[in-house]
């Protein structure tokens, strides 16, 4: 006996309908998508319990003539697309021709429409997927959609859907993204009979992210506009500098449509890194314009999801696009109210941040053309060969010399960044405090040499393209995975601007056969190269510029001295001096090397103003 069979029509549009219609909030945004297709200027919506009962969607589009309503309920019937080749470049919201469909299988659906010209309009009901007669119906230009009792006859959905107020809610994102998108667009919300919301067509952008990003992010925002390969970003990203923000307000549209992207997001984290202090979130709108057949938006019935023909040049658009809105806030990390100051986190010793790998306060923008030269061709004339073929890759130290790390950075300090700094102390073996221009003044150590010896490792590869090295007496044999090794020639000239100098031995190991300079005698070296090492050539997608950040980053992180170890007082006023005199305020890892708390603040924490 056969067992498989036709599902009747009905039941394969429920079906159907869970990938599109997953809440009211889905059915909205269907819904207006369709309105902003047929080139309306005014729309609007009604709520009743949070589109549960009712979602009423009003414009004053192109309209449809009694034909195309007839069509508009039917699975795969659109305007939008007519060969196989629209599908390379959709230029449209919808184009798959499933919302109408899907929605009139799950609700009772009453579609009114006129055309601009027309006599008089029509009007067509579905009934849960039984289809009513197309009648007359006087209505004004344009196109009005009711979708009432969703999800009524399909318990197994509604069972899924939370409150009426959290459904609103969703509903109520959809309608702001769409006014961020559209400004020249008129959006008017009603929630049982009541105005919660208008944006008026032709208002700023500025006007109408603010719903989105709240009106602490509005206070920071900082405007984005790049163009890279022939694409376009636009926008505004808020600088957190001052920012304290615990969930994401970060949203991002293509074509001017909302779309969520690992790609994108990635972006935009990279490019904060040297902004973003731990545990805050991004917040920022981006509007990426791109030609239409180098993306892939049907990629999901929800057209949320996007593929990128190429998405290294999207990454790098919105990268340095963020990153440029973002380079020339230098400023000093001010504390906020007390409520807001968040337990500085024990920071382990030597551990680099995997969090983030480039900092805000440099610019390592190298010349590609050194790529382009064989291994052989880099420069060597700054390399600092091994004289002495008995040095050992330990390098004989004298460990009764107390001398600290801090010292070696002392030689250039500016001499006006002293002028009006009186230093205090230390604090917990870990921070130096002390008093400028009538403020106090807290600098963590560990993060301010760091900065400064990142500094130093950047202004050396511009100067002289390379770092010093110093050949080991033993090489050092790294394990590899078999697929690290595919960017393998990539990744050793990146390791040997950086002084370590790397070939492949066998199918799955490197040999390491010199490091940087600087490392020769430094603690836990083994591990920072082996680690450097690892993160290259893991990490072949990246662009080179951002491979050599992370690894300065790590160097910097192993050689800066500790947190919890004690400091002369000429060497903490040499790092102060030095932090002032070069204008570093973030370490490699993003966090504010110092914080300052003015007099009016102290007096208010003491109650006396």
């Amino acid at each position: 006996m056969r067992k498989i069979r036709r599902l009747p029509t009905h039941i394969a549009n429920q079906i159907a309908a869970g990938e599109v219609v997953e809440r009211p909030a889905s059915a909205l945004k269907e819904l207006v998508e369709n309105a902003l297709d047929a080139d309306a200027s005014s729309i609007e919506i009604s709520l009743l319990r949070g589109g549960k009962e009712l979602i009423e969607v009003k414009d004053n589009g192109v309209g449809m003539s009694r034909e195309d309503l007839e069509l508009c309920i039917e699975p795969h019937a659109t305007s939008k697309i007519d060969s196989e080749e629209d599908l390379a470049a959709i230029t449209t919201l919808g184009f798959r021709g499933e919302a109408l469909a899907s929605i009139a299988a799950v609700s009772r659906l009453t579609v009114a429409s006129r055309q601009k010209g027309a006599e008089g309009g029509w009007k067509l009901q579905v009934d849960f997927g039984m289809v009513g007669p197309v009648l007359p119906e006087p209505c004004p230009q344009g196109t009005v959609v009711r979708v009432q009792d969703l999800f009524l006859k399909t318990p197994a959905r509604a069972k899924f859907l939370k409150s009426d107020q959290t459904e609103y809610a969703r509903c109520l994102k959809v309608v702001q993204l769409f006014c961020a998108a559209f400004p020249e667009v008129g959006f008017r919300l009603k929630r049982q009979g009541r105005h919660v919301l208008s944006c008026r067509a032709g208002a700023p952008l500025k006007e109408r992210i603010e719903p989105l990003l709240g009106k602490q992010a509005m206070e920071h925002l900082r405007e984005v506009k790049r163009t890279y390969a022939g694409m376009e970003i636009s926008g505004f990203v808020a600088d957190p500098g001052g920012l304290r923000l615990t969930s994401r307000h970060l949203y991002f549209f293509l074509n001017r449509r909302p779309v969520s992207s690992p790609v994108l997001w990635k972006a935009v984290k990279d490019a904060l890194a040297g902004y973003l202090v731990k545990g805050n979130q991004p917040a920022g709108v981006l509007f990426l314009e791109c030609p239409p057949e180098t993306v892939d938006v049907n990629v999901h019935p929800t057209k949320l999801e996007v593929r990128f023909q190429d998405p290294g040049h999207i990454y790098r658009l919105v990268f340095h696009g963020v990153r440029d809105a973002l380079e020339n806030q230098q400023e000093a990390f001010h504390l906020g109210p007390l409520s807001e100051v968040s337990n500085v986190e024990k920071e382990v010793e030597g551990e680099p941040d995997r969090s983030a790998s480039s900092t805000s306060s440099f610019d390592l923008t190298l010349p590609p053309s050194w790529f382009e030269k064989d291994e052989a061709q880099a420069p060597s004339a700054f390399v600092q060969e091994s004289s002495d073929e008995s040095v050992p890759y330990v390098t004989q130290t004298n460990k009764d010399d107390e001398r600290s790390e801090v010292s070696d950075v002392t030689t250039e300090a500016k001499a006006e960044a002293s002028s009006g700094v009186e230093i205090i102390g230390q604090f917990a073996k870990s921070y130096i405090l002390f008093e400028r221009n009538g403020k106090l003044t807290v600098l963590d150590q560990h993060a301010a040499h760091e900065a400064l010896l990142f500094q130093e490792f950047m202004e050396e590869l511009k100067t002289r393209g390379v770092l010093s090295r110093q050949n080991l007496l033993i090489p050092k044999v790294i394990d590899a995975k078999p697929e690290w090794m595919e960017g393998i020639e990539l990744a050793f000239r990146v390791l040997q601007q950086i002084g370590i100098e790397a070939e492949s031995f066998g199918e799955s190991q490197v040999v390491v056969r010199s490091v940087p300079a600087l490392l020769s005698g430094a603690k836990q070296r083994g591990d920072t190269v082996e680690e450097t090492v690892i993160e290259v050539l893991k990490n072949p997608h990246l662009d080179s510029s951002e491979l050599l950040r992370s690894c300065l980053s790590r160097l910097s992180c192993s050689l800066a001295t500790k947190a919890g170890k004690r400091l002369a007082r000429a060497e903490m006023e040499a790092l102060v001096n030095q932090c002032l005199g070069k204008g570093v305020t973030n370490c490699p890892h993003g966090r504010p090397i110092m914080v300052e708390i003015g007099l009016d603040e102290l007096h208010k924490r003491f109650f006396r103003k």
